[in-house]
């Protein structure tokens, strides 16, 4: 019998951190490319595939009767999420094409950074909560 210190909170935490990464590096290319003719705002989503795939292990098919619920159909691992890189919607582009808000690719960004900081806090207290475990709470 083995035992799993590492729960699939981790591997959530850990996985919303990669995700969290690329989205860092997609909104700074738009910000970068905020002058270039014809550029097409980007951005990654990843929300619904992790929640998805951190109730993937439940059972199923289960009777659900509102759309929020889970159909217990087996989905893929957390391990497995990649995102979906999207094209940024904007009702009004530039005359050139260019599809880039600056300040909504910035509010975006400061979003993405306090969701980042708060993975990064909640894998220390868990990490916290393991030492002290280890040393017997000293």
């Amino acid at each position: 019998m083995s035992i799993n210190i590492f729960d699939k909170n981790l591997t959530l935490l850990e996985k919303a951190m990669s995700l969290q990464t690329r989205r860092n590096a997609v909104i700074a290319s738009n910000v970068a490319n905020r002058e270039t003719p014809g550029y097409r705002a980007q951005d990654i989503v990843f929300e619904k595939e992790l929640e998805a795939a951190f109730y993937s292990d439940r059972p199923g098919p289960l009777k659900v009767s509102d759309p929020r619920h889970f159909d217990g159909v087996k989905r893929e691992p957390l391990e497995l999420v990649t995102g979906t890189q999207i094209n940024s919607f904007n009702p009004d582009p530039r005359m050139d094409g260019n599809t880039v808000n600056l300040d909504k690719e910035m509010a975006k960004l400061a979003e993405n950074q306090l969701m980042y900081q708060a993975s990064v806090r909640a894998v220390n207290w868990k990490l916290q909560l393991l030492k002290s475990a280890i040393s017997g709470g000293r």
